[in-house]
């Protein structure tokens, strides 16, 4: 024996009308919610997204830029040692052009292998006409070429219209001495000035040796 159930809507007129509209309203009402769901989903990931992608692109940008700055303070600082030791210890006036790595040919700017000179390139946004640094600082094109270019520049004046990427400042320390051959201490630094900013600063590479008299 089969039994059948059924089960009819009763209600009649006005009353099956506003349920019919109830539960259409209520669809509406689900389908505006859920796309506003979505909408605000697809803005956090966009910006997550965003987020990444920029901290992708610095991360990147510091690393290449860490990668330069070391080559060029290893460059500078093999020109320096392989200046000549004991015509490049004489006194500045007395210096032969070649103890001159500056491409600058200014007047104070030949110091070769003497004490002194600073680290820290911050310190130095532009080309010194004073101070410790003369004669101990290089600046170089985004491409790591000194600048002005293959003509030394005759004083810092020349300078103002080369685009600089990179600084380099060196210092040169007499050791202590120790009864054997004279010691000098040569610390290389490089700032990268067209680095994309970070929270820990735009990168500076540092790299020390020592070099000692030959003779």
């Amino acid at each position: 024996m089969r039994i059948w159930t059924h089960f009819e809507d009763t209600a009649k007129g006005p009353e099956r009308s506003r349920r019919e509209r109830s539960r259409s309203e209520d669809r509406g009402v689900s389908l505006i919610e859920t796309m506003i769901a979505v909408v605000i989903a697809l803005v956090g990931v966009f910006s997550l997204g965003q987020v990444v992608f920029l901290s992708m692109v610095q991360d990147k940008n510091q690393g290449s830029e860490v990668t330069r700055a070391t080559i060029y303070a290893q460059d500078k600082m093999e020109k320096l040692l392989s200046l000549d030791f004991a015509s490049c210890t004489l006194a500045a006036s007395s210096q032969p052009a070649t103890c001159n790595t500056t491409n600058i040919g200014a007047s104070g700017w030949t110091q070769g292998l003497l004490q002194g000179g600073q680290t820290g390139p911050p310190l130095v946004a532009s080309c010194p006409t004073t101070g410790a640094s003369l004669g101990y600082i290089d600046f170089l094109d985004a491409n790591g070429i000194q600048v002005p270019g293959a003509t030394p520049a005759t004083s810092c004046s020349a300078m103002a219209s080369n685009p600089v990427a990179y600084i380099r400042m060196w210092q040169v320390t007499d050791m202590a001495s120790t009864g054997g051959p004279a010691i000098k201490k040569v610390a290389v630094s490089v700032y990268a000035q067209s680095a994309v900013s970070a929270p820990g600063g735009k990168p500076i590479v540092q790299v020390t040796s020592y070099l000692s008299n030959p003779n």
